[in-house]
């Protein structure tokens, strides 16, 4: 039987505060998503709002499943909610690194989320600097604030560390596998682009070593 509006919010907000670390889960409430995609604005605004009352560690979590929702949501020919998180994505971003303490946490953690949504051409490369430059202050911000008041800092629970913690393998594992991913397009086109990136520029040593190759080369040649 098809839910209510209201039926939905109360069902999704559930999947939300029972996300973790791990592609099921990410996955199961992504799958609710795109089911009821005729109220995508109903459920969008609940992830909006559990970003502004959910715990730091529960951000992160919540993060990377609209990393797997935008993936899903491509996959499927919808992607409404791909508009919706690029949309907002700086204002997202300012929630699961907000200017306070414990922050700092997050910092390194969104930064992956976001190269991950780069890579896998769910955002452009304009979106990718403007709010990696605003992760860059803000990582800034939090770590001086955290450093002058380390004393008053909020204790976590030794299950909440031990939860972080078993979670964070689980997104590295992730990560790793998400190396061997190649998004969507021209697959030389994006290998040229990855290689044009990681490559440094020349510099004296670059240029020494081709004279010497080309000595070798003319040597070789007579």
């Amino acid at each position: 039987m098809p839910l209510d509006a209201f039926e939905a919010r109360l069902t999704f907000i559930e999947l939300l505060r029972r996300l973790n670390a791990s592609v099921q889960s990410a996955t199961k409430c992504a799958q609710f998503a795109l089911r009821y995609q005729d109220l995508s604005e109903d459920l969008y605004s609940c992830i909006l709002e559990e970003l502004d009352k959910t715990s730091l560690n529960a951000r992160i979590n919540i993060l990377y499943f609209l990393e797997t929702l935008c993936e899903n949501s491509i996959r499927t020919g919808y992607e409404e909610y791909v508009e919706m998180v690029t949309r907002d994505l700086w204002e997202i971003l300012d929630k699961v690194v907000p200017p306070a303490q414990g922050a700092l946490a997050n910092v390194a953690l969104a930064r992956k989320a976001l190269d991950n949504l780069k890579q896998k051409s769910i955002i452009t490369s304009e979106n990718y600097d403007s709010v990696l430059a605003m992760l860059s202050e803000r990582g800034k911000l939090v770590s001086q604030e955290e450093f002058q008041t380390q004393k008053e800092l909020p204790s976590f629970s030794k299950e909440e560390i031990l939860r972080r913690m078993e979670e964070d393998r689980e997104r590295h594992k992730r990560m790793r596998e998400n190396i061997w991913v190649i998004p969507p397009g021209d697959a030389m086109q994006i290998e040229f682009e990855n290689a044009w990136e990681t490559t440094s520029s020349l510099d004296e040593d670059d240029y020494e070593l081709m004279r010497e190759e080309n000595a070798i080369l003319e040597q070789a040649s007579r």
